[in-house]
């Protein structure tokens, strides 16, 4: 993604469909289109007709969170099971120019939430902030015994005062025991990230606290 004076790099991990959203309007339905075909080559007409429309939302409401990148995965795991997870990342508005007061700031800030487990980070491109979290996803909300799903999330927040920005990195799976598997590749992408600039380049539910620290304790060495 480019500005007038910053250029960000993000490497997306292997293995993601792109949903197209640096394309325009038809060169995205194309794409979506050529994803359902890919998924679902030996599946009906129906199938791929349904896939599509469900890519096609998701596009719709990454584009609405102002995210400039939106893909997922789908895979089979070693012991068969399909895994999935999906993957977004936006640039927010940054106003602290100091990039340690600003991801000190975000911690704290996203602390307070007694559902998250929150953990200091450190990439070369600098200083961030990994969000651990459970969520439930509602296939109704406004009716109560809808189906639901539940989903396990992690955000990374990166701030870049270079660009005036903060980049988040959100991935949602509802592959739980895959998770960790999902952060190792989130902390990658962040670890990989490139910001330049004039030229020059930067390096760029039971006992759910025990649970998250469980959790948290496992995914942090991918970070440092």
């Amino acid at each position: 993604m480019q500005s007038a004076t910053s250029e960000l790099q993000l490497d997306i991990p292997g293995g993601f469909y792109s949903l197209g959203l640096d394309l325009a309007g038809e060169e995205r339905l194309e794409q979506l289109l050529a994803i359902a075909e890919e998924v679902w080559p030996t599946g009906t007409d129906f199938q791929r007709e349904v896939a599509f429309h469900a890519y096609r939302e998701m596009a719709d409401h990454a584009l609405a969170e102002n995210s400039f990148y939106a893909g997922f995965c789908l895979d089979e795991a070693p012991d068969g099971r399909l895994t999935t997870a999906s993957l977004l990342a936006r640039l927010d508005p940054l106003d602290e120019p100091d990039a340690e007061l600003s991801a000190r700031g975000l911690f704290e800030a996203l602390s307070t939430n007694d559902n998250n487990a929150v953990e200091e980070i450190r990439v070369p491109a600098g200083p961030g902030v990994l969000v651990l979290c459970g969520v439930e996803w509602q296939s109704d909300p406004s009716d109560a015994t809808a189906p639901s799903l539940p989903l396990a999330r992690a955000d990374v927040y990166l701030p870049l005062p270079r660009m005036q920005r903060l980049l988040v990195l959100s991935l949602t799976t509802p592959s739980l025991p895959d998770l960790p598997f999902y952060v190792s590749l989130l902390s990658k992408t962040a670890h990989d990230l490139t910001v330049s600039s004039g030229g020059e380049s930067d390096a760029a539910d039971g006992d759910g606290g025990e649970q998250r620290h469980t959790l948290a304790d496992r995914v942090r060495a991918d970070f440092g």
